[in-house]
């Protein structure tokens, strides 16, 4: 699907297929930086498919995924990246990750994406001298393919990681001016400058700034967040499956109804919607009680601010994200925060 995936993945150290029969559950999560503009993640290309096979168990938006799913057993090759990216263009930067996952038959696997640029940027720029010396345009070339990048261009070009080679077009016939390895998550700036030199095609290069490394979307942590802080909060699934219970904790999920009662959910904001909690969940359409948190709101201005029992509050605060921070406790069978100290509502 994405020919810089396909490469990474086939550098994988190699992991046998596990053979076992039975069903395993699936959760995700991204792991990101707030240090920039952030990509959609909901439109992510999400893949799933069993190790060594062609066909996917799921390919689409990552925001369209079903609320649960559920794989037979066995070994995955999963990815999440931000578009395709089938040869040089000038589009959008790369973001994605790729991983190999075993699911075990009756297990919930949370699979934390780190993605990171992929890509490679570069930007040129031209004197006079080198315009008036080399009318015409310029091919950036690689393995995968080719891109025209004119003096007036002022878009980024995106690349492959590895060798790119510059050349002039002078008529049908291409003039190598020189070759640029290039490394994923690179932007490289070089202006072009010309001198004349008699006869000869000799030029001087400028490098403007080399090696500059985006950081809109980069490792946070470890593959499973630590709840120690908003960056590295629990999802659902690990706030459930961590021994915290008093501690003082970060979550992270969705609004998608109230607790009523033990092991019910109000999805629906109905006539007996709770204004004392709220139902999270690792994603806004999720149905199911047994894959929700509950934030239990103790301080009137929370109750105030958040409760769904309050029509006002609906459009604001159900199916967002919401990252909060309370001690971790079991609040009707769910795993839930309390006495909330502090909360953030995307």
């Amino acid at each position: 699907m994405f020919a810089a995936a396909a490469a990474l993945l086939a550098s994988c150290t190699w992991m046998p297929v596990l053979e076992e029969e039975g069903d395993a559950t699936l959760t995700f999560r991204f792991l990101q930086t707030k240090a920039g503009p952030v990509p959609d993640t909901g439109s992510f290309i999400l893949r799933i498919c069993p190790a060594g096979a062609d066909q996917p168990v799921y390919e689409g938006r990552y925001g369209e995924r079903p609320a649960t799913m559920k794989v037979p057993a066995g070994t995955y090759e999963v990815s999440a990246f931000s578009r395709r990216f089938p040869t040089p263009d000038f589009g959008d930067p790369l973001y994605g990750d790729e991983q190999l996952v075993v699911a075990r038959s009756g297990e919930t696997l949370s699979v934390a994406f780190r993605c990171t640029q992929r890509n490679s940027g570069l930007q040129l720029a031209f004197t006079d001298r080198f315009k008036t010396r080399y009318p015409g345009r310029l091919l950036l070339k690689q393995t995968e393919g080719q891109l025209e990048y004119g003096y007036a261009e002022q878009r980024t070009a995106w690349l492959f990681p590895g060798e790119t080679r510059i050349c002039y077009l002078d008529g049908k016939v291409e003039n190598l001016l020189l070759k640029r390895s290039l490394e994923p998550g690179e932007i490289r700036s070089i202006t072009l400058d010309a001198t004349d030199n008699g006869s000869s095609s000799t030029f001087s290069l400028t490098v403007d700034t080399t090696a500059i490394r985006h950081a809109e979307q980069v490792v946070v942590g470890q593959e499973g967040g630590d709840g120690l802080t908003m960056a590295t909060a629990y999802s659902v699934a690990e706030l459930a499956a961590t021994e915290c219970a008093g501690d003082t904790v970060w979550v992270w999920g969705y609004v998608v109804g109230t607790i009523l009662a033990e092991g019910t959910v109000d999805f629906d904001c109905g006539a007996e919607t709770a204004s004392t909690n709220l139902a999270i969940a690792a994603s806004p359409d999720v149905r199911e009680a047994s894959a929700c948190a509950g934030l239990y709101l103790s301080k009137t201005a929370h109750k105030n601010a958040l409760n769904l029992a309050d029509p006002a509050n609906r459009a604001a605060v159900l199916h967002h994200k919401v990252y909060a921070q309370g001690k971790a406790y079991t609040y009707k069978k769910f795993p839930a925060l309390t006495n909330l100290c502090e909360y953030r509502l995307e």
